[in-house]
């Protein structure tokens, strides 16, 4: 029993040793923590952004000025309309710091990362700014109501940037981009990724 008991030891030095030995090729922001081996793993991200995805797309954007009559009802009257085109360009990332889970499941592997953001101000191409002002006689000024619009430009992309549906338009090229992302690293790490990777985004999308 003796024996048994000492060949049960020298296994489990040996298998220390090996895991002390793998733990030491990387510096200590790039540490892979173990939970299970064969299943999951936490994978530690040196901090920053991902930038996953992007987009560029021509906005247009309207602005209305109309009378205020505190006493009779001026909905009738002429108002002054702008008009705002402009090429915007949407880029989304997802923060690197936190830990992304990659659990073993059957025949592929699923990694959980945090939800995409819209990277602000949304940036906008200036050269392609298009305004276009249309009013009556008795409307109200046109300059006050173009800068109006100029000054809600912002907020207005994004808001759209931010919305479900241009999100939803990102998520393919956005899990591609974590799946680039996720095999180099395990490459690195010396493991081959020989099963399909399935990206999860969790967690509200912020603003």
């Amino acid at each position: 029993m003796n024996k048994v008991a000492l060949g049960a030891a020298a296994v489990l030095l040996g298998v220390a040793v090996v895991a002390w030995q793998q733990s030491g090729k990387s510096g200590p922001e790039e540490r892979v923590e173990l939970l299970d081996p064969a299943k999951v793993e936490m994978i530690r991200t040196p901090g920053g952004l991902l930038e996953v995805s992007a987009m560029e797309k021509v906005e247009e954007f309207g602005w209305r000025t109309s009378w205020d009559c505190p006493i009779v009802d001026c909905s009738e009257l002429p108002k002054t309309m702008s008009t705002i085109r402009v090429k915007a360009h949407y880029v989304y990332q997802i923060p690197l710091a936190p830990e992304w889970r990659l659990d073993l499941e059957g025949d592929h592997y699923k990694l959980t990362v945090p939800a995409m953001r819209l990277r602000q101000p949304v940036a906008f191409d200036t050269a392609t700014m298009e305004i276009e002002t249309r009013k009556g006689v008795f409307s109200p000024a046109a300059a006050p109501n173009r800068e109006n619009a100029l000054r809600h430009l912002g907020p207005e992309l994004s808001q759209r940037g931010a919305a479900a549906a241009y999100l939803d338009a990102q998520q393919r090229t956005a899990e591609k981009t974590v799946r680039e992302f996720a095999r180099k690293w395990m490459m690195e790490q010396g493991k081959k990724p020989a099963r399909p990777i399935t990206v999860v985004f969790t967690g509200p999308n912020p603003l």
